[in-house]
C-alpha cells in the first residue's frame, strides 16, 4: 500500500500535478549503488499506473499479505478499513493546517506513514506468516517513542481535564 500525493497535496483544494510517494519507505529500491538517474525510467508514452483489483472475485472474501483467504467481515478487514479511514482523517485534517502553517503537520505525515506500517502488520496474520512475511512487518522502537514525545508535548498545552470527554 502507499500513498500518493498529486502536486504536494490532494483534498479539498488539491490540485492536480507530478505526484509524489508520500513515504520513503515505499518507493521500489534497485540494486545497492545504483541511482534514480541510473535506473530505467518508464515511457512518457505508457504512465504505469497500479491496478486497484485483483481479478479474484467477489464471493465474500479476500486474501492477507500471507495469501490466506478470509471472510470479508474478518476482524483483519475491519481493522484494516478502520486504519484506512483514521489515515483518510489525518490527511483531511492536514489540508486543512498545511496552508497555516501548523508546526505538527510534519508529524501527522509521519503518523499516517506509520499507519502504512501498522496496516501491513494487520494483513499479516501470525496464524499464516512465514519468517519472510514477519520480517517485512515488524516494528522498530523509534517510531513509536518519538509519538510518545509527541502525546506528551502537546498533552502539556492543554489544560488540565476537569470531566470526561466522549469521543
Amino acid at each position: 500500500m502507499a500513498v500518493w500525493v498529486l502536486g504536494g497535496r490532494l483534498g479539498l483544494r488539491g490540485s492536480l500535478g507530478a505526484g509524489r510517494l508520500l513515504c520513503p519507505r515505499f518507493q521500489s529500491r534497485g540494486p545497492p549503488g545504483v541511482e534514480d538517474g541510473d535506473r530505467p525510467q518508464p515511457s512518457s508514452k505508457t504512465p504505469k499506473i497500479p491496478k486497484i483489483y485483483t481479478k479474484t472475485g467477489d464471493k465474500g472474501f479476500a486474501s492477507t499479505f500471507t495469501g490466506e483467504r478470509r471472510p470479508k467481515d474478518d476482524q483483519v478487514f475491519e481493522a484494516l478499513g478502520t486504519t484506512d479511514e483514521l489515515s483518510s482523517a489525518i490527511g483531511f485534517a492536514m489540508e486543512f493546517i498545511a496552508e497555516k502553517g501548523h508546526p505538527f503537520a510534519e508529524e501527522l505525515e509521519k503518523i499516517q506513514c506509520s499507519l502504512q506500517d501498522v496496516g501491513s502488520a494487520l494483513a499479516t496474520p501470525r496464524s499464516s506468516a512465514r519468517e519472510a512475511h514477519l520480517r517485512h512487518t515488524t516494528f522498530e522502537t523509534g517510531p513509536i517513542l518519538e509519538l510518545e514525545r509527541w502525546i506528551d508535548k502537546y498533552s502539556s498545552q492543554l489544560p488540565p481535564l476537569t470531566a470526561f470527554i466522549l469521543p
